[in-house]
């Protein structure tokens, strides 16, 4: 680790003997698409944050991220932001506004994220991304931000709108407005727009702040050990996501009693040994997922640059009976939705672009009692899965050489989920 990145992490553990509310550690990916997008594998390429959040309200945040440029330029530079914010609330008859500036520093150019994002691709058998950096050494910017939003609760939905400023004078300026849509506080969906304005210190920068302004979506999770987040630029189709573990979540008094809502997440497994990743909201025995799949073809490693880009979005219906004293209940679910066939070649032309109608069923094992594992008001549970979807109309699909292998007609899968179970009474 570079020795800058070192003392940022170090003033940060200097804070851990104060009253903290919450530690958060979490890492991003761009292959986080949700099945939108094209996921080149390019742009800002991945990323990890630490988040302290005292009893105070005051927070104290440390962003890792590694941007990369295979496509134009290829080169790529690191950029790590340390910064301290606090909230100020205000509540009218009508609104709670919530104002929280922030003040820190960024550094720029290279932190040594190549090494980090190499040894992962070594790993699970990437190719590795050898690029130039735009700055072989570091660049220090003071760093300022403001974020406000400002809405109404009916009942247990939040509507809002919201403001977002960062000024880093040396090195970049940016601006977005959104509206918010949030459930309880569990979680928020966001709609907005992106404008960004560089002082284009690296020759890259002004293509990365293009991928990533604009009209955007995204949405973020907090289900207090589990916390996961995405943002996808519609236009350019780049997108950002990842997940972050509260460790401090254990210390919160166990109050849940029952289930009012749920979250999964998960990875599957297809034949060629393919994840996909599963997002899915629950309401009683209905819910909504997301699964998608993205990267270079399992069947053909041989040539990374051609890239797939899968994606599912389904309304399911579960069945299976709910005993409180067994260990590992039975459960079916059928669903239905549509699902998207994308194949990139050289990360830039469009082989593929396909939507098309499923049905599917899944069946698998709840593994341990609800409220066996609590943290705060959520219950967390395991889920062994297995999957059949059948894809219709299949055979309008253009057949491509190993791409026809990943859109069916039928698509087995197999996997890992987690529950996570909210108790909204407490």
């Amino acid at each position: 680790m570079h020795s800058s990145c070192k003392l940022a992490f170090a003033l940060l553990l200097c804070t851990l003997p104060l009253h903290a509310a919450s530690l958060s550690l979490g890492t991003g990916n761009d292959w986080y698409t949700m099945g939108l997008g094209y996921n080149q594998d390019d742009g800002l390429s991945f990323g990890a944050e630490v988040q302290l959040s005292l009893d105070s309200g005051l927070s104290i945040q440390l962003d890792a991220l590694a941007y990369t440029d295979r496509i134009i330029s290829q080169r790529r530079f690191d950029v790590m932001t340390a910064s301290v914010s606090y909230p100020f609330t205000f509540h009218t008859t009508m609104l709670e506004t919530v104002i929280s500036p922030a003040v820190g520093l960024t550094i720029t150019g290279n932190l040594g994220f190549q090494d980090i994002q190499n040894s992962y691709h070594d790993l699970i058998g990437r190719d590795p991304v050898l690029l130039a950096y735009d700055d072989c050494t570091q660049d220090t910017h003071p760093y300022l931000s403001l974020t406000a939003i400002s809405g109404h609760f009916f009942d247990s939905l939040f509507l809002g709108l919201g403001l977002d400023a960062k000024v880093i004078p040396t090195w970049e300026y940016s601006i977005s407005s959104s509206m918010y849509f949030a459930y309880h506080d569990i979680l928020t969906v966001q709609l907005g727009y992106e404008e960004k304005w560089g002082k284009n210190l690296y020759p890259t920068q002004k293509t990365q702040e293009e991928r990533y302004e604009g009209l955007k979506l995204g949405y973020t999770y907090d289900g207090g050990l589990l916390q996961t987040f995405y943002t996808t630029y519609l236009t350019s189709g780049y997108s950002y996501g990842g997940f972050a573990f509260d460790v401090l979540s254990f210390s919160v008094p166990k109050t849940f009693k029952q289930n009012d809502f749920s979250f999964s997440t998960g990875f599957l497994y297809d034949e060629l040994g393919q994840q996909s990743r599963l997002f899915a909201f629950s309401f009683g025995n209905v819910s909504f997922e997301t699964q998608h799949k993205n990267g270079p073809m399992f069947n053909r490693m041989e040539d990374q640059a051609d890239r797939l880009n899968i994606g599912l979005w389904t309304i399911a219906y579960q069945m299976g009976p709910e005993n409180t004293k067994s260990l590992a209940l039975p459960y079916a679910k059928l669903l239905a939705g549509l699902q998207r066939f994308n194949l990139q070649q050289d990360y830039t032309t469009t082989l593929s672009e396909e939507l098309r109608p499923i049905v599917g069923l899944e069946v698998g094992l709840r593994i341990g009692k609800r409220g066996q594992w609590v943290s705060g008001n959520q219950s967390y549970r395991f889920r062994l899965a297995t999957s059949v979807h059948y894809v219709l109309f299949h055979n309008t699909i253009p057949k491509i050489a190993d791409f026809e292998e990943h859109t069916g007609p039928l698509l087995f899968r197999f996997g890992l989920v987690i529950d996570v179970e909210h108790d909204l009474t407490n």
